[in-house]
This record gives C-alpha cells, structure tokens and sequence, in this order.
C-alpha cells in the first residue's frame, strides 16, 4: 500500500496561461493524486500536491512534462521551461 504525501510548492506565475498550462501539465502525472489552491495572487501561487510515492519519482515525472521542480532555502519552487 502506498500512503500519499503532501508537498507545499511555489509557482511564480507572470501569465496567467502559465497557471493553466502547469495545471495541464500536473494534472498529466499519474503519482499526483490531487492539487489544491493554499494561496493566489498576482506574483505567486502556492500549490499544495497529495502524491504518492518518493519525491524522486515527482521530480522524474515532472521533468518529463517540462517542469523544474527544485528545493531552495527549505522552499520548493515550480518553474516551466521554455
């Protein structure tokens, strides 16, 4: 059995299409089980994800969609590539 965890990240958002396409994105990697909304203004966003098994496996998956997920100063940060 596999227990889902939770992870706290931040999203700098300069469009809102950014906010749309992460959301796509996220949404097409099987070990996030659900993404919830914890903050939203016009710099930021905060995401807090459920997934489920190692954190390794996440940042995998993620770079396969084109996503930088990376842990700064105890934070962790998405970014999109270009």
């Amino acid at each position: 059995i596999r227990t889902p965890s939770f992870i706290n990240v931040n999203f700098l958002s300069s469009k809102k299409n950014n906010l749309v396409d992460l959301n796509k994105r996220l949404e097409s990697i099987e070990l996030i089980e659900n993404i919830y909304v914890q903050e939203l203004n016009s710099e930021y966003v905060i995401l807090k994800m459920k997934y489920l098994g190692k954190i390794n496996k996440i940042i995998k998956q993620m770079e396969s969609q084109n996503i930088i997920m990376k842990l700064t100063n105890d934070q962790w940060s998405l970014s999109i590539k270009k």
